[in-house]
């Protein structure tokens, strides 16, 4: 997902018309990189892997130290800068609604079609 940042009072400044282009823009940007990113992706892996790479996951003790380095170092700089903590409070309250989201949906029928892939079904 491609992210576009507009600040609020310069946005409602503009025409109607520029706001519809700007929106149209930045789906079809956003629609596009993801097209071209699903598209690629796999054959650049398949790429790799026919060069003798080895995928290996990060454990789950390096995910960890990573996502507890990230939330310090967010929260550091909230201490200092009311604009990123008010930018980052929102989009972690966005994400916290998505994710909820995509466990029902999206994630349920991605852990479906591994599980299928393991048993060779596709």
């Amino acid at each position: 997902m491609l992210h576009f940042f507009i600040n609020t009072a310069k946005w409602q400044k503009l025409p109607k018309n520029y706001r519809a282009i700007l929106t149209a823009a930045a789906a079809k940007a956003n629609v596009e990189m993801q097209a071209k990113y699903d598209h690629l992706n796999p054959g650049a892996l398949r790429k790799l892997l026919a060069q003798a790479a080895k995928l290996r996951p990060f454990s789950g003790e390096i995910l960890e130290a990573c996502f507890r380095a990230a939330n310090e170092t967010y929260a550091e700089i909230g201490k200092t800068n009311a604009e990123f903590k008010k930018i980052h409070d929102a989009i972690m309250a966005y994400r916290n609604d998505a994710f909820l989201w995509e466990q029902v949906t999206d994630g349920t029928f991605d852990n479906f079609m591994m599980s299928q892939q393991r048993k060779k079904m596709l």
